[in-house]
């Protein structure tokens, strides 16, 4: 079967027939909608266990979640990126160094760019006997 479309999905037209299958009329450049950053993440738990940072839900618009580590004294780093509400603290930035503290926090992430951050959560790594 072969569809044809004709020029009612020119620009500024409006029909309902193009809605019933998916099609939106197009829009002279500059029109589209901006996205807004993503709404403020929630509270941020880490599992020392795993070495991960879990938020209870997506924040609102968010496309993913970033999470930065700083050392105690330097400068943040991305330590790891992820779809879901659990991101690993360790997946970009590498290992925690032993006998050191680290902050991590939380941000949501769009095309817009990043939203407000998460709590703070600080963790000293222990040194192995």
């Amino acid at each position: 079967m072969r569809h044809h479309f004709c020029a009612a999905s020119d620009k500024r037209t409006k029909n309902p027939e193009l809605a019933k299958i998916g099609f939106q009329v197009q829009r002279e450049a500059g029109e589209a909608q901006q996205q807004e950053v993503p709404g403020p993440a929630g509270t941020i738990v880490h599992n020392v266990a795993d070495q991960t940072v879990t938020v209870d839900a997506m924040p609102d618009g968010a496309s993913f979640n970033r999470v930065y580590r700083q050392v105690l004294g330097g400068d943040p780093e991305i330590a790891g990126v992820s779809n879901t509400t659990t991101v690993s603290v360790t997946q970009i930035a590498g290992p925690l160094t032993p006998g050191a503290t680290y902050e991590f926090w939380l941000v949501g992430v769009n095309s817009a760019g990043e939203g407000p951050e998460s709590n703070h959560v600080t963790h000293t790594v222990p040194v192995a006997p």
